[in-house]
């Protein structure tokens, strides 16, 4: 039997290892200390600092001698670049914010589901000299956390969207306190309700975020694009905003899937 005991201990902490280099990967501009990455992830410390340390010696995590936090490596980033020719959307996506950018001249950001989360992939400045605080490329959250997050989650079946509010409830409990499900699932019909999400400043206090999902030629929804600002500039033009992220969502499809949907959220 011991063996099969090794066999179980090895693949539970290779586990854990993958699900640290995910939470640095979420937090992949700031990076985390060992204390966060402890309290996020409930393991203890010395075992989260032997996990470290086998992720440094392969290169997948770094940390910065200056801040002493964790941030991905040189070889998480060399994977990166090799699945994006298999997997990626980058260059659709940065053609796609250079576009909205220009028209609305706000910060534009392009999510991807990736199963219960969203990946911001891409993110484009604007010209409007007064900058907020927004997801940054590499950011990771729970679906529903964010304006485009928010969009994407709203377009799902409902039976989708029980079990992704099931998977992601203790990460929402723990991370997103502001979103307890009842409030969430308001949301999701306020949302479907106007056809586009709105985020007024629940991630982060001075920053407002429209999003609308889209499409694949299944009718899925793989991600979203959102426009962001400052509350005074984003609020008083969301009908404006919301007109540029639909004019644009199926130009992004065609270019994506060689067709459009002709969907939106339901």
């Amino acid at each position: 039997m011991a063996p099969k005991q090794e066999k179980t201990t090895g693949a539970q902490s290779l586990h854990r290892s993958f699900g640290l280099l995910r939470m640095i990967s979420s937090h992949a501009a700031r990076g985390l200390s060992l204390v966060e990455i402890c309290k996020r992830s409930g393991i203890a410390r010395s075992t989260v600092y032997r996990m470290l340390r086998a992720l440094q010696n392969e290169g997948l995590v770094e940390q910065d001698p200056d801040d002493d936090r964790y941030y991905l490596g040189r070889e998480a980033w060399l994977m990166g670049l090799a699945a994006e020719s298999r997997y990626g959307m980058t260059d659709v996506a940065k053609a796609t914010l250079a576009s909205l950018s220009a028209e609305a001249g706000d910060i534009s950001l392009f999510l991807q589901r990736i199963g219960t989360h969203t990946v911001c992939i891409a993110r484009n400045e604007g010209s409007y000299p007064v900058r907020t605080h927004t997801a940054q490329v590499g950011g990771r959250y729970p679906l529903g956390v964010g304006g485009g997050s928010l969009a994407i989650l709203a377009a799902c079946p409902d039976d989708e969207i029980d079990w992704i509010l099931e998977r992601n409830a203790d990460e929402m409990a723990r991370d997103h306190p502001g979103f307890p499900p009842p409030f969430l699932r308001e949301l999701i019909d306020e949302t479907r309700a106007n056809g586009y999400a709105v985020n007024p400043g629940r991630v982060y206090a001075e920053s407002w975020g429209v999003g609308i999902p889209f499409f694949d030629p299944q009718g899925t929804p793989r991600g979203a694009i959102s426009l962001a600002g400052v509350p005074n500039r984003i609020e008083p033009r969301i009908p404006e905003v919301v007109t540029i992220l639909k004019n644009e969502q199926p130009r992004l499809e065609k270019r994506l899937y060689g067709a459009a949907s002709g969907r939106g959220i339901d």
